[in-house]
């Protein structure tokens, strides 16, 4: 009965330990630095850098954070990919978030299927007043001085059935050959794609890379999203005919939690992008996006 009570103790202390490891894992933030070659960005935009976060829910950006991406020196766009929020999550939190983000750079963003999880409007109404540029199936063009420009589009949330890819990407048609850099809260949207898409990177989150990775069996939660584009870097291989080049498509791993406030494996992220419009010389490997 002895051994039996000492093993039962052993094992719940190292299951309240893994606990607490995993839940100041979810809190330990990290700035992701990448710079990512694409061959159609016309030059005038190379060195363009961007600020992309992805799945905040329930946290408040630290001061720290921000610091840290101010001292990184210019960035020219805030990009968020969705579930800048969740259910019971004050509003007023929201706009601390934005504000915060907003300092840094001008702020778009799509939507997520947690964005929905109570009556939008009022959110709508808060991201107006701070000026949020979101992207609902539309989208932007970005010009140089120099008269180059490049298209930014955003669907609504794939995972709720409201994206709309054809009717984003049908803004400023006439235009289809512009760099198009596409704004998606799920990775899924990839499974819209047509042959002619014409896209060149398109920017996602939602998985949380798994969130909880266990040793030898990965994801504690294997939804469609994770098995098929859990984290990093992908790349579309189906042959076009027409338009950009097959699309490099980047799965961020969030920034907070959802259900549970823990990780194991998989970082808490925000990503600064820096993008070049050819391979640079003196580069010690070549770009994941590459």
């Amino acid at each position: 009965m002895i051994v039996v009570a000492v093993g039962i103790t052993i094992i719940t202390a190292a299951v309240a330990i893994l606990i607490l490891h995993m839940i100041r894992h979810s809190y330990h933030y990290q700035l992701d630095r990448q710079e990512i070659v694409l061959h159609r960005l016309p030059p005038a935009f190379d060195g363009t850098k961007l600020l992309f976060i992805s799945d905040i829910h329930r946290r408040t950006i630290p001061d720290t954070i921000i610091q840290q991406c101010r001292e990184e020196g210019r960035v020219d766009l805030v990009l968020i990919g969705g579930d800048l929020r969740e259910r019971k999550v004050p509003l007023s939190r929201c706009r601390d978030n934005i504000r915060k983000l907003a300092s840094i750079a001008p702020v778009y963003m799509v939507y997520g299927n947690h964005d929905y999880d109570e009556d939008i409007r009022p959110f709508e109404v808060l991201l107006q007043e701070e000026r949020v540029r979101v992207l609902v199936n539309e989208a932007v063009v970005m010009e140089q001085r120099d008269g180059s420009r490049f298209r930014l589009a955003g669907v609504d949330d794939p995972r709720t059935g409201r994206a709309q890819l054809e009717q984003a990407l049908s803004e400023h048609e006439a235009e289809e050959e512009l760099f198009t850099l596409l704004l998606a809260h799920d990775p899924i949207i990839l499974r819209k794609f047509k042959p002619d898409t014409a896209v060149d990177l398109i920017l996602t989150g939602h998985t949380h890379g798994g969130q909880i990775v266990l040793p030898m069996y990965g994801p504690l939660l294997k939804t469609a999203s994770v098995r098929s584009f859990s984290r990093g870097w992908y790349i579309d291989t189906n042959e076009r005919t027409t338009g950009a080049a097959s699309p490099r498509l980047f799965v961020s791993c969030g920034f907070g939690t959802s259900k549970i406030p823990m990780r194991l494996k998989v970082p808490a992220e925000l990503h600064l992008f820096t993008l070049r419009s050819e391979p640079h010389q003196g580069q010690g490997q070549s770009s994941p996006g590459q």
